[in-house]
């Protein structure tokens, strides 16, 4: 497993190169941990997200806030300073579990619990697809499954200014039981560690190796293929259905 410490100018740039590395994975069976930390804010929509049922767009307007979609499924987040941005993209050849979608959910964030545990961050796996500490929510996350490889990816709230969630975001279509009905600020968290912090523990658990800070010469092509092609495409917000072979959450 590589380790990419990869911030990027724009979030939608962020996103495209978490699509290269799952195509890269899914052509070579590679896996990467990596981490990315944005200085603006941004709307991210899920795959089949819809933008009226999801997001205050008014407000995004008047605090030129930017929406984008990402390749996989779930909720629609607001990211920005004080977030740790993750993605492990791994291949699903080596572990059955990694070929359904639940079994994805259970592994990685089991994974991701367990490093934070090492701190004394006493967290559970939640819902489908959180991780939270006393029913409170620090961390959404979402996956692309295809043929050979995962993309799995999330949030980590470190020092993250809650009130701007409430303000962007509307609540959201689905909610997980357990959040019984709890605005953004009541629902949400902080961990109150810092990035710094939060990503030590993950390295040291997945223990990748080569950090690389730019984007690898053989995983460019693909990204910038991305960006062109569907990322700075006005269409890429309507949405589309995942083929046969891939799976969206």
């Amino acid at each position: 497993m590589r380790l990419l410490d990869i911030t990027l100018d724009t979030a939608i740039e962020n996103i495209a190169l978490d699509e290269a590395l799952l195509m890269h994975s899914e052509q070579t069976g590679e896996q990467f941990l990596r981490f990315w930390k944005p200085q603006q804010y941004a709307v991210v929509m899920g795959r089949s997200g819809k933008l009226e049922q999801e997001a205050v767009m008014q407000y995004c307007r008047e605090n030129q806030i930017p929406v984008y979609r990402r390749p996989s499924g779930g909720g629609t987040i607001l990211t920005g300073p004080g977030c740790l941005m993750y993605a492990t993209i791994l291949n699903s050849q080596l572990r059955r579990e990694l070929k359904e979608i639940q079994g994805c959910h259970n592994f990685v964030l089991n994974e991701m619990a367990t490093a934070l545990n090492q701190l004394g961050i006493l967290c559970k796996v939640r819902g489908i697809s959180d991780l939270a500490i006393d029913g409170r929510k620090f961390s959404g996350n979402s996956l692309r499954l295809k043929r050979n490889s995962i993309l799995y990816h999330g949030t980590i709230l470190c020092d993250f200014n809650l009130i701007t969630i409430t303000d962007s975001l509307l609540p959201p279509p689905k909610e997980p039981e357990y959040r019984q009905g709890r605005s953004h600020s009541e629902f949400l968290m902080n961990l109150e560690r810092s990035i710094e912090e939060i990503q030590t523990a993950v390295e040291k658990h997945w223990k990748p190796v080569d950090r690389e800070t730019e984007i690898p010469a053989n995983i460019r092509p693909l990204w910038k293929e991305l960006m062109d092609t569907k990322y700075q495409q006005a269409n890429w917000n309507i949405l589309e259905s995942a083929s046969k072979d891939e799976k969206n959450c």
